[in-house]
């Protein structure tokens, strides 16, 4: 207790988030409101009393980031003109907030004493009653450190490399029609297993993958703006109505696996953001983009009279929209400086895995990952704060090892 109180109970606040929130439906706005902000003064706290790296340099890009993201909340408070875009202020302040976790988790003892208590508390209560409660296609929400620990797969205790195992089959075979939660789970599983195959798997590989993971994107993402190709309606055509899977929910229909249900996001996104004239600074988190899709909701239901959408099903374009272009590089960059320091600057297989699934959710947050403040976020966040981390990127495989096997200590 004494060791959670000089964190700040960052530690039992993390547990607190994965029970409450809107996924499990425990608590309202205002409790997970609440909860948010004790979590962020946490971190600071954290970071006032414990952060101390070797390597403050490689942290500019999250200062300069948060540098920017103040001056768009501030102009968030002068663009809201009613209850519910300065609600949405709050929502959206909160989600570009999430790069602060980086300066608590980079810090091993820390993630490793929070990890440990939600082993301990979150993931009895998935076990005994959130997996009968809550939607299969909702599991990754609530277990989303499985993710995490699914990269280490090969050196956790036997016990929980057999636990751990079965809750990513489960998010795999759940709910095949939970496209998002189906693809992080396999990849994360891929992730720990290429271990087993590090005599083949040469560190070449690996920096040519995680540079294939940002290059890609780019290139379809350029293509798909300039007309030239789009990804998701070629798929569409080419595979739409072969692949159905039907979840049994009575309220839904057969989920079209190949179907492109994110064109018309980019599509919102973009076109409002030209119409408007906030490519480069953005719209600031108090509203959303211009959607004749959903935007019927806000205009008609909650009376705001603007046909807009604050948030998407996509990651990188919600920050768009937000914080505009030179926001979402910004973002953007942050993932990469964490993933090249886990792949290029480490002295273990460990991190350069991690750095490997970084990268690939960067690129999967051109397809989903919507960046609520929830733990499969906070998740990510975990993941590339390790990336920054200098201590962690110093430790050998063994070290590694036993930092992993301490989570798991009575």
């Amino acid at each position: 207790m004494e060791s959670l109180k000089k964190m700040g109970y960052l530690p039992v606040l993390i547990v607190l988030v994965s029970l409450f929130s809107s996924h499990t439906e425990l608590g309202n706005t205002y409790v997970w409101w609440i909860l948010d902000i004790a979590v962020i003064i946490s971190v600071l706290w954290n970071k006032r009393m414990y952060f101390q790296a070797n390597n403050l340099k490689d942290f500019r890009i999250i200062n300069i980031y948060f540098l920017w993201m103040i001056i768009g909340v501030i102009r968030g408070i002068f663009v809201a003109d009613n209850y519910w875009e300065y609600k949405q202020l709050v929502t959206g302040s909160l989600s570009l907030s999430l790069p602060i976790f980086v300066y608590a988790f980079s810090i091993p003892e820390i993630l490793q004493k929070t990890l440990r208590l939600w082993i301990k508390y979150a993931l009895p209560l998935f076990l005994l009653f959130f997996m009968w409660y809550l939607r299969r296609d909702f599991y990754h929400y609530y277990i989303a450190p499985a993710l995490l620990m699914a990269c280490f797969l090969p050196i956790l205790p036997r016990k929980w490399k057999i636990i751990f195992t079965l809750l990513l089959l489960l998010m795999i075979f759940a709910d095949l029609g939970a496209r998002s939660q189906v693809i992080k789970a396999a990849i994360a599983l891929l992730i720990g297993v290429t271990y087993l195959l590090s005599k083949f798997v040469t560190n070449r590989i690996l920096k040519i993958v995680h540079w294939l993971c940002y290059i890609v994107p780019t290139v379809l993402l350029v293509l798909g703006i300039s007309g030239v190709f789009n990804p998701f309606k070629a798929m569409a055509e080419n595979e739409g109505g072969k692949y159905e899977y039907d979840s049994g929910r009575l309220d839904s229909d057969p989920d079209d696996l190949a179907g492109d249900t994110r064109t018309f996001i980019y599509e919102e996104v973009i076109s409002s953001a030209l119409r408007h004239h906030y490519v480069w600074m953005g719209r600031t988190p108090a509203r959303g983009n211009d959607s004749w899709t959903f935007g019927a909701y806000a205009a008609e239901e909650l009376k705001t009279g603007k046909y807009e959408r604050h948030s998407n099903e996509v990651c990188h374009p919600n920050i768009f929209t937000w914080l505009g272009l030179i926001g979402m590089v910004m973002y953007s960059l942050i993932y990469l400086k964490s993933s090249y320091l886990a792949v290029f600057k480490s002295n273990n297989i460990w991190l350069k895995l991690l750095g490997i699934y970084i990268a690939f959710r960067w690129a999967f947050g051109w397809i989903e990952d919507m960046p609520d403040f929830e733990i499969m976020s906070i998740t990510l966040w975990m993941m590339i704060a390790m990336g920054f981390s200098e201590q962690f990127r110093q430790m050998d495989n063994e070290q590694i090892q036993n930092w992993i096997l301490k989570i798991f200590e009575k």
